[in-house]
């Protein structure tokens, strides 16, 4: 994305912060923590996913929670569906299923059919254990016939998850107005994914909030098969560090400060340093957008990995050691 694409969106702030905090709390749930809704919210239901492991090994965990409007406005009708994101190892275990499968919705057809990942998808629609229904089941049947509206959010896993349950919703409830705000989403499928949330809808209802130094987002990468949708909205923050920073760039409890900030400035851009959420030794920068696209970036990135790849190959096999594959399949 290049900066001029920023000048194209604006978010609302009151409802872009709900949705962070909506989001935070799924996490907290999960945990087990104190649950803090979203201002003039409260929750109404949870909804929990199928982690599966081998076979029909797995395990069923909270994954979101769905919060009701209780504000000052009595004519408003609203609701927040809030996924989490990777907070265990199997769901780890999960992100690692790059493979495709057909993307079923609830109810009627969807044209093309979408191909997603396995380990989102399987987590979205799979059931085992004790549980008895899935997430897919369990999301809509909790939202009332005439809920007003919808708004969707999550943090890197669960924006993945989000993203599905948008498209869902507009095959299986097209009458239902949602509208989609995630955070640092995972890539979820190919182009027919893409073509499908097109035709469907879909994807005019999305938008990513990406930090340009963020990874995840890029997850799985578009030499798998894997494309982004819907529109995003850039952040730019990280440390000036030796020491690894990623978890901090894709920390969700960084990106609700940053948005705290720029989102009252116009341009929404800010320009500060605050401290790290993940680890309050070190400092976070926000600065802008830099000017080289983000693609460009990760095209670098790799580029700089297979080289580094090449030498240690040479390396090993000087050495004696037989040269394999590494993590990434590079």
């Amino acid at each position: 994305m290049n900066p001029t694409t920023q000048e194209a969106i604006s978010l609302y702030p009151p409802l872009t912060l709900a949705l962070a905090t909506a989001s935070v709390a799924a996490y907290d749930d999960f945990e087990g923590k104190t649950v803090i809704p979203p201002p003039d919210y409260k929750i109404y239901a949870r909804f929990t996913g199928w982690n599966e492991w081998f076979g029909e090994w797995g395990q069923e965990e909270r994954f979101g929670l769905i919060f009701k409007y209780h504000g000052p406005n009595p004519l408003l009708k609203r609701y927040i569906v809030a996924f989490r994101g990777t907070k265990s190892y199997s769901d780890l275990f999960d992100d690692l299923f790059w493979s495709f499968v057909p993307f079923q919705p609830y109810h009627n057809s969807v044209s093309p059919v979408p191909n997603v990942s396995s380990g989102f998808y399987g987590i979205y629609s799979g059931i085992g254990g004790t549980m008895q229904h899935s997430m897919q089941q369990q999301v809509f049947s909790l939202l009332p016939e005439d809920p007003g509206e919808v708004y969707i959010t999550g943090h890197s896993l669960g924006g993945a998850l989000s993203q599905l349950f948008t498209l869902d919703a507009r095959v299986s409830r097209p009458a239902l107005p949602v509208k989609t705000i995630n955070f640092a989403s995972a890539r979820v499928g190919d182009s027919n994914w893409a073509a499908a949330c097109q035709a469907a809808g879909a994807t005019a209802r999305i938008i990513r909030v990406v930090n340009y130094w963020d990874i995840v987002p890029d997850y799985p990468f578009k030499i798998s098969g894997y494309e982004s949708i819907g529109t995003q909205f850039d952040v730019a923050f990280s440390r000036s560090s030796l020491f690894p920073s990623w978890l901090s760039d894709h920390s969700l409890l960084n990106y609700r400060i940053v948005l705290r900030h720029c989102l009252y400035l116009h341009p929404q851009v800010w320009v500060g340093k605050f401290t790290d959420a993940i680890n309050s030794w070190f400092e976070m920068y926000s600065t802008d957008i830099p000017a080289i696209s983000h693609e460009e970036w990760v095209a670098a990135v790799q580029a700089i990995t297979q080289h580094k790849e090449t030498i240690l190959r040479s390396a090993r096999q000087e050495s004696g050691i037989v040269p394999g594959e590494n993590f990434w399949g590079i």
